[in-house]
């Protein structure tokens, strides 16, 4: 694991900032055969919000993209497909507002860093265990999937049991958008 110590059972060293965060996640256990999959690999059951607020994500940043190169060739066609652009988002906001909300999980209390993060689940998980992992922010900064691999999974005083793991496989836009989501003060719980 780049970057951070592992842990003993009483206290856990790092070297990356973690934060504190209500997002949105799904786990599912998976095999040693997988683990290194590209975690967007379709075999793995991605929820359908998750696809969804993931593809137009894609579809934003390569329009914005293609704006900017448009905008140094023609600005009044780059003004006008940034217009219609916006109108496309007040429709796709209304549909998310009334569809996609009500398929949303409920945010949960996550801590994460660019290298791992440790969530709430209410089965232990047995160490060495692969997960795949979807995040997704309530507030739509990024939606993201990982595999990793279960460091520790113990019991807490809710009855729930603290699990901590590791990214194995994170593409490295989604690792940056974790460490931008660090370094944003505003973004903690």
């Amino acid at each position: 694991m780049e970057n951070v110590q592992h842990q003993s059972e009483t206290t856990e060293r790092r070297v990356m900032s973690r934060i504190d965060a209500a997002l949105r996640i799904n786990y599912q256990i998976i095999s040693d055969d997988v683990a290194l999959n590209d975690p967007y690999d379709p075999n793995f059951v991605l929820p359908r919000y998750f696809l969804l607020l993931a593809e137009l994500d894609q579809f934003d940043h390569a329009l914005n993209y293609e704006l900017e190169q448009l905008a140094e060739k023609d600005q009044q066609i780059a003004r006008i497909l940034s217009l219609f652009n916006k109108k496309l988002n007040l429709i796709t906001g209304s549909l998310y507002d009334t569809i996609v909300q009500s398929m949303l999980p409920i945010p949960e209390h996550v801590n994460f860093s660019e290298t791992g993060l440790s969530f709430f689940s209410e089965r232990p998980i047995k160490e060495g265990t692969y997960l795949h992992v979807t995040l997704s922010h309530p507030e739509n900064f990024f939606h993201i999937a990982a595999t990793t691999q279960v460091v520790y999974s113990r019991e807490e005083e809710n009855g729930q049991y603290r699990t901590g793991a590791y990214f194995i496989s994170l593409h490295p836009q989604d690792r940056v958008k974790l460490a931008e989501s660090v370094s944003l003060s505003s973004f903690k719980v």
